[in-house]
């Protein structure tokens, strides 16, 4: 049985103790009434998600006062979920909004085109981890009267302050430059450091302190980022890295994929491509190569 569809999720507010939901629902033969619905909350796009709100039906706004606004670069996304009572596994989400300028017309094909670009041609497959920014803090190194962590390489917040440290990964593509090697001597010998620019579409909206991680399992802290916008809708996003030294806590971080020997960190057209492949075997035997 199909279950209800919602549309045009929209964030709003000018006030910075709550945040209001808007929603639609297609229009379809079925009785909301029959549905539970409810309202979900997370720092980022991809989860994890925490109930706020529900069961409540035929209801299409709702009021967030549980919500703080006062970090800057924040982001915070909702979904509504509806459960069909006849049947509880019977579930669906909503897309995840979150409170930002709608892109018009141009700015969606830029940001189309934007994706394939960096998908396609000049980006690298890669996870972003957001960093947590709120919630339960860490019950093994937060002191809840100095109001911050009382030691380092915290194993349950990776020093973030925050239980779990870090949303679930996010794939994404991005182009990173290469980086500048450099070592500074210190009292008790020396350090390596790597600091680099990168770039990615619009999605996922990045942070400072975000992580992100290559395929050959480089770490890179995200220290600042700067956009491209049209009509305050972000097109591309610019940022600058910070290499996280190999033995720190940001390397226990662990990444659950199922096939590692069929990973393909970019696509797979440009290593196979047939013509290549002719034209270089033909250099080949004319004893070019």
């Amino acid at each position: 049985m199909p279950n209800i569809a919602f549309t045009n999720l929209r964030v709003r507010s000018f006030t910075l103790d709550r945040l209001i939901l808007f929603w639609e629902i297609e229009n379809t033969p079925l009785d909301p009434l029959d549905y539970d619905w409810y309202v979900e909350r997370s720092e980022s796009a991809r989860g994890p998600y925490d109930n706020i709100a529900g069961p409540f039906q035929d209801r299409y706004r709702f009021i967030d006062h549980r919500v703080d606004l006062l970090h800057r670069w924040r982001t915070i996304f909702y979904r509504i979920k509806s459960v069909r009572k006849a049947d509880t596994s019977d579930v669906i989400y909503s897309e995840p909004a979150r409170m930002a300028a709608e892109p018009d017309l141009i700015a969606t094909e830029i940001r189309v085109q934007e994706q394939v670009l960096f998908q396609e041609y000049i980006g690298r497959r890669c996870w972003l981890f957001p960093a947590r920014t709120f919630g339960q803090h860490c019950p093994t190194c937060w002191d809840p009267t100095l109001r911050k962590s009382k030691r380092s390489r915290c194993p349950t917040c990776y020093d973030t302050g925050f239980a779990g440290g870090y949303m679930h990964p996010i794939e994404c593509w991005v182009q990173i430059e290469p980086s500048p090697k450099s070592t500074q001597p210190m009292g008790v010998g020396e350090t390596q450091q790597s600091n680099t620019n990168g770039r990615l579409s619009a999605f996922p909206p990045v942070k400072p302190r975000d992580i992100l991680v290559e395929p050959e399992n480089r770490r890179w802290r995200i220290v600042t980022v700067s956009s491209t916008e049209r009509l305050r809708a972000t097109l591309r996003q610019e940022i600058s890295l910070h290499e996280i030294t190999p033995g720190d806590v940001e390397f226990d971080i662990h990444i659950n994929i199922d096939d590692l020997a069929s990973l393909k960190p970019s696509p797979e057209r440009n290593f196979t491509n047939p013509q290549c492949l002719g034209a270089l075997s033909g250099a080949r035997l004319s004893g070019v190569f």
